[in-house]
Formats: C-alpha cells, structure tokens, sequence
C-alpha cells in the first residue's frame, strides 16, 4: 500500500510541477493560442493529403488503426461517444497507463488540452496522460484520443522523441509537419468520424486529376461536419462555448474534419 501511495504522489507531483513550467517552455503556443484566425487562414489553404503522404505512411497509419481496434472495437466503425471520466480512467488503465484528470484554467490555461509524458521520464514506470477538464467534454475526449494515439506509436512505431508531448489547442497547421502530433491527430479523426459517417460527410464530387488533394472544404460539408458533432456529441459552436474558444474550437474542427477527409481520399479507410 505505501509503495502505491508514494507512486501516486510522485505523479501528482510530475504533473504540478509540469504545469507549473509549461507556460515559459511553451510560450509560442500560448501566443499562438491567442490568434487563431491565424492559423484558421493557414488549415483552410493547405492541402491535407499532401502532409499525409510526406509524414504518415499508410503501413504506419495501419497499425495504429489496428491497435485502437484492438482496444476498442467499434473503433472507425461507429463514433467514439462522449465518455466520462470513470470510462477514460478505465480505458487508461487497460492500457497500462497513469491517467489524471482535471482542470486547468487559470492564466490562459485553457491553451492546453493535455499533454503525454513517455514511460522513459525517471521517475514513471508507466507512461502518463493528463486531460485538462477545464475543455468542453467533447474537447476532453478528442484530447484523450490524441494522447493515447501518442501512447500507441511509442510503443508500436518507437517514434517519440520527446519526454512529454504537449497538445495545445492552438497551431494545428504545425502539427501537419510534425509525423509524432499528426499520428495523433489521424486517431482523433478516426474516432470522430468513422468510415461510414465519413463517407457520407465527404462525399463531393472529386477532382483529383490524377492525385487525391483535400484542400477546399465545401460548405456543404462543412454544414455536415457541424450537425455530426451536434447530433452526436451535443456539441454547438455557437451555443454555450465562450465567446474567447469559439475560434480556437473552429480551428480544431476544421483541421480534424480535414484530416479524416484527406485519409478518405488518400488511404479509402
């Protein structure tokens, strides 16, 4: 029992003290944090499939979606619902994982959705996710998804340079250049929007030419995007967000319809 009690508290520890730095190591992305039309301007211009095709390769992408199947096996075949915080807890702990929840607002604390510390950090046996319960619900799953993504290609890929891995709620356009973040993007994609909501939701008349591109999303899926996200997960931008996440929330649900567009169009999964 004491030997659980001092693990515990030396991960709550990790977890303060993480905090606690986060703002002076990070400061970019705070900064980033407060111009989201920025990086709005950049995700609706780019190009997702070509991202795909420079820093995730399908035989990559394919054993991350198996291993998320494994764990889950509705996974890319039926949204990933809402889930509290009890079931997130459990799915952490089927994985072999330190897992804490809770909230962090103040001083701009709402730039940070999580963060994923590796098991190689000197003082964890096993790796340790941390979700910022300040976010929306449907924020605090998507943020779970992502980090677990992080948790899969370490363990599967053996691609995590990084002790701690930060999910911000700000720069999306970055992590379409950096194969450790969009891995993870790719798995919050998958659960959000399964094959054949995706199908349905992205189903535009193609003009590939002879190469797949997913730049311009129409407004007709836009439109799609928004009433999935209501009827799934009650989740309305223009109703109970902040009037100060509404961008930062626009620029999220962008990036990732976009992704799992480009992985329809690239991969057809």
């Amino acid at each position: 029992m004491t030997s659980a009690v001092n693990s515990d508290a030396q991960v709550e520890k990790l977890i303060t003290g993480i905090l606690a730095t986060t703002r002076d190591g990070e400061a970019d992305k705070f900064a980033a944090w407060k111009k989201p039309s920025d990086d709005i301007r950049r995700l609706v211009r780019h190009d997702y499939v070509r991202s795909l095709r420079r820093n995730l390769p399908y035989r990559e992408l394919k054993t991350l979606v198996d291993a998320f199947t494994l764990a889950m096996p509705s996974f890319n075949r039926e949204p990933v619902g809402m889930l509290s915080e009890e079931r997130l807890s459990g799915w952490a702990s089927e994985l072999g994982l330190h897992f804490k929840a809770a909230p962090y607002a103040g001083d701009d604390g709402l730039a940070l959705r999580g963060f994923y510390v590796t098991r190689s950090h000197g003082m964890l046996k096993r790796p340790l996710i941390y979700v910022n319960t300040a976010h929306h619900p449907l924020a605090v799953c998507s943020t779970f998804c992502h980090e677990v993504g992080h948790h899969m290609s370490a363990e599967l890929l053996g691609e995590q340079n990084e002790l701690v891995h930060f999910f911000f709620d700000a720069d999306y356009a970055a992590h379409l250049e950096d194969p450790c973040e969009l891995a993870a993007d790719v798995m919050v994609s998958f659960a959000a929007y399964p094959e054949p909501i995706a199908r349905k939701i992205f189903a535009v008349p193609w003009r590939w030419g002879l190469v797949a591109r997913a730049k311009d999303l129409t407004e007709a899926a836009l439109a799609e995007v928004v009433g999935h996200l209501k009827r799934f997960y009650g989740f309305d931008l223009m109703e109970r967000i902040p009037a100060p996440q509404k961008l930062n929330y626009l620029s999220g649900m962008i990036h990732f319809a976009k992704l799992r567009w480009a992985l329809l169009a690239e991969y057809d999964i």
